[in-house]
């Protein structure tokens, strides 16, 4: 007996240690997994659109950063440089990593530093899936987006009735209200007359209105609480609706085509206005946000360099040598100077 119980102690302990064994191995199998598997193409897809595509395209082509078409393949460094370089540009670059360092010194000058994107190493992998599988680009270029050009949509006229059509049932219910009144004074009266009795006391309407309130307490109580609730909304809407302009088109310094930049290229609508996020205005943004793209994009498919370079001389950029100029006329710098004033 003693026997047996050792005999299963010891199998159990041994088992123990298969599954603890097993569970050390299949962690780490999950941890070497390789950014270029087992991604979500679907999920990669919206953050690709939230977070690269207004840089990035998933061919060949140079948008304001270059393509990552076979990104996979032209990666020379180590999986987790993938994902700080995405996180954090200028940190990946800190590391002294020979690959990261010709990337630095190809595409900064050109293009300037990433922004760092607020992604996990999950995300990215999500985000390599679908670059590696994008969908068919010719398909979906002649095919209807849906997208909706705003800068050429009509400007439609509407007017909130409800108010005015509250108004003239009021004075309506009013003017029947003191017709009735009349009609039922009159009726009382000429059966007092014929009842041999008093005729009623002459009254104004104002007395003779708020006796009938008082003897019909819950309808005047109910209508009331429709007229509280109607001011109530009507109130609201009205605070909301200070300083909302609907069809306001003030004549703008710089062309800018929302369909350009929002259908044909997929900018995200946030990424320029990002005070949309916590406010009711979506808010101008800055030149700086402009530049983000338009450092490496010299060219508008529709005006050509002409609204472009407004942007360039508002903000002191020299686009022959990609570099700022501060107030006093000096070239050289890589980043908007203050003392710039403009043009």
């Amino acid at each position: 007996m003693r026997h047996t119980k050792t005999l299963r102690a010891k199998l159990l302990k041994g088992a123990a240690r298969v599954f603890t064994i097993a569970a050390l191995l299949w962690a780490q199998g999950l941890s070497a997994q390789s950014i270029w598997e087992g991604g979500d193409v679907e999920n990669g897809q919206g953050l690709f659109n939230a977070n690269c595509a207004s840089c990035h395209l998933v061919t060949d082509g140079v948008l304001a950063a270059p393509g990552l078409a076979g990104i996979a393949d032209r990666w020379g460094s180590s999986d987790e440089l993938l994902v700080q370089w995405i996180q954090n540009p200028q940190g990946a670059a800190a590391t002294g990593d020979a690959y990261i360092k010709s990337l630095v010194e190809r595409y900064v000058g050109t293009y300037g530093w990433m922004s760092a994107q607020a992604v996990s190493a999950d995300d990215v992998r999500d985000i390599m899936a679908y670059v590696q599988n994008p969908p068919d680009v010719a398909v979906t270029a002649s095919t209807d987006s849906g997208c909706i050009n705003i800068d050429e949509m009509p400007m439609e006229e509407g007017s909130d009735s409800s108010t005015l059509w509250f108004i003239i049932l009021l004075v309506m219910f009013l003017l029947i209200a003191m017709s009735a009144s009349g009609v039922n004074r009159q009726l009382t009266n000429t059966l007092r007359e014929r009842d041999g009795r008093a005729q009623l006391e002459d009254s104004s309407y104002l007395t003779r209105l708020s006796g009938w309130a008082w003897n019909n307490m819950v309808f005047v109580s109910i209508l009331g609480v429709f007229v509280l609730a109607f001011g109530v909304v009507k109130g609201y809407q009205g605070l909301m609706g200070v300083g909302v302009y609907e069809g306001y088109l003030p004549e703008q310094p710089v062309k800018f085509i929302h369909s350009v930049h929002v259908c044909e290229n997929e900018v995200d609508c946030k990424y320029c206005h990002h005070s949309a996020y916590e406010s009711k205005h979506a808010g101008i943004p800055s030149t700086n946000v402009c530049m983000n793209c338009h450092k490496a994009v010299k060219e508008g498919s529709r005006y050509g360099e002409v609204e472009i370079g407004k942007i360039y001389a508002a903000i002191g950029f020299d686009p022959e040598t990609g570099t700022y100029l501060d107030g006093e006329g000096n070239n050289g710098f890589s980043a908007p100077q203050s003392s710039f004033g403009g043009e």
